[in-house]
């Protein structure tokens, strides 16, 4: 497993008020540089004079990566010569964290504060909170005065000309969103305050071009209450009001997976519409918010998990039927029967799948569209849960492997091997139990399947109704084989009972769909 799935991981996104080439790349290689940081996206936007990076890694590495970029803005940017239509506080006019992952917002704000003290007594320059001062509205131009009845939070009391301040600051989950207005920027300033009515949205409105569009510059300080398709939706209606045209949107450095698919899903309950596959729901996602109106939403390079290669296949998941066949027949121990069982039973949910899909939108079974669109979600989002057993199962067993290499000639060491072997073969009972109490879980939705389904598909349906009956009589015989070491009576006790139950249960299932299918 990577860092990034086994530790806490934080984001952190700077803002810079430069955009020359040289300068890019000098930020961009001090912080790949830095060790466990990882560069998630880079935006520079020479209309607005504005550079803005992404990255993540764990929060040690993250806080170094970010001081890093400062080092290098402080050698190179001189905020006296500063232009563009955007009004930066510094050279380095922000500094947001956002929590990744297993990083709590306390752990958030206490890094973000480690971040500022190093930055203030290293660069002796000073930080203002973030999103908690109007230090932001008034700019470099004001801050000499602001300075005077403004105290930073950490660094000197005084006006740097060339530095300027930098804001620091923490936010659930950050993203910096535009949308395009052919309007004035004054009808984009009455758009704005309608939203900066939220307290989890900050928005303003610039004018990049002299005589161009207004654009309506949106801080979304916390995209899990803050829907990206409802700030677009509510800037159009606001628009709307003032006879003024929007023209697409643009997501400014990186975006989390779940924000799009949240925006995806605003669209589909509204408009009752019937999209499942992830694919599916981002590129229509980008169409809806006109993401590509600017300049090409890649979503390889844009959302963080996927550049991550978080969510994505395992090594087992991503092997050709030929090498995964080959794979489990050598003279290796990994992968075994757990990682079969799971892709057995993904394969007979997978033909329930097919099933249903041949069945949907066709006009010889409207009657059961109705039907069918209620249970094609389940089976999809289940085929996904279990796909990733196949690698789990062969990684619990190589740390059951590692456990058992672990040193043991003293009474600590002994203590910390049987404690680890106990947690890895608690791990390994758990991949199978876990097929089985997902798989088991679905025999209803293929009861419905096989009440109204196309009834040319009906050997493949029983096929799948056979392979899911199989797969979990594998993952329960994988069960049986490792639960007998643990060393708990009640756990063991427990976990038998469980999965005889479940083993049951399916085998009168299978039993009783296939006879009604004969």
């Amino acid at each position: 497993k990577q860092w990034y799935q086994r530790r806490v991981a934080i984001t952190a996104g700077i803002v810079i008020s430069d955009t020359r080439q040289e300068l890019v790349e000098h930020i961009t290689d001090a912080i790949c540089q830095t060790e466990s940081c990882i560069l998630v996206h880079v935006h520079s936007d020479k209309g607005a004079e504005r550079m803005v990076a992404s990255f993540v890694g764990p929060p040690e590495t993250v806080i170094e990566g970010a001081l890093n970029a400062a080092v290098i803005i402080q050698r190179t940017v001189d905020m006296r010569y500063h232009k563009g239509p955007l009004n930066p506080v510094g050279a380095l006019h922000s500094v947001i964290f956002t929590p990744f992952s297993n990083v709590s917002d306390v752990q958030c704000e206490d890094i973000a504060n480690a971040f500022s003290s190093n930055l203030s007594d290293l660069l002796e320059v000073p930080v203002f909170q973030f999103n908690c001062s109007s230090i932001e509205e008034l700019g470099y131009d004001g801050l000499p005065t602001a300075l005077e009845t403004h105290d930073p939070i950490y660094g000197p009391k005084e006006f740097l000309p060339m530095w300027g301040t930098t804001l620091v600051g923490t936010a659930k989950s950050f993203i910096m969103f535009n949308v395009n207005v052919m309007g004035t920027k004054d009808q984009g300033g009455r758009i704005c305050r309608q939203l900066n009515s939220r307290p989890d949205l900050r928005a303003s409105a610039v004018v990049l071009e002299e005589g161009g569009n207004c654009v309506i510059g949106c801080d979304i300080l916390d995209s899990t209450t803050c829907n990206l398709a409802e700030v677009y939706e509510l800037i159009s209606s606001a628009a709307a009001e003032q006879c003024v045209a929007v023209a697409g949107s643009h997501v400014v450095g990186s975006v989390p997976l779940r924000a799009l698919l949240d925006a995806a899903d605003h669209y589909i309950n509204r408009d009752n519409l019937f999209l499942i596959k992830e694919s599916q729901r981002i590129s229509f996602v980008i169409n809806r918010l006109g993401l590509n109106s600017v300049s090409e939403f890649k979503p390889d390079s844009k959302i963080i998990e996927y550049v991550l290669g978080v969510n994505r296949n395992g090594p087992l998941q991503s092997l050709t039927v030929q090498r995964f066949v080959e794979s489990v027949g050598s003279r290796t121990t990994t992968p075994g029967g757990g990682s079969v069982a799971a892709l057995v039973t993904s394969l007979g949910l997978s033909l329930s799948q097919m099933t249903s899909w041949m069945t949907y939108g066709s006009k010889k079974y409207e009657g059961a569209e109705p039907i069918i669109r209620k249970v094609l979600p389940d089976l999809h989002k289940t085929i996904h849960q279990i796909n990733p057993l196949i690698d789990a199962d062969a990684m619990a067993f190589r740390n059951y492997q590692l456990a058992q290499r672990m040193p043991s000639g003293t009474e600590e060491e002994q203590a910390r091997r049987t404690e680890a072997l106990e947690e890895a073969l608690l791990t390994i009972v758990h991949v199978p139990m876990r097929v089985m109490e997902i798989a088991t879980g679905c025999w209803d939705h293929i009861e419905t399947v096989a009440s109204a389904y196309n009834n040319s598909l009906k050997s493949d349906l029983q096929i799948g109704i056979k392979c899911l009956e199989v797969g979990i009589w594998s993952a329960h015989k994988s069960v049986e084989a490792n639960v007998e070491d643990l060393s708990d009576e009640n756990v063991k006790e427990d976990i038998r009972s469980r999965a005889r139950q479940m083993l049951e249960a399916s085998e009168s299932a299978s039993s009783k769909l296939l006879a009604s299918l004969q």
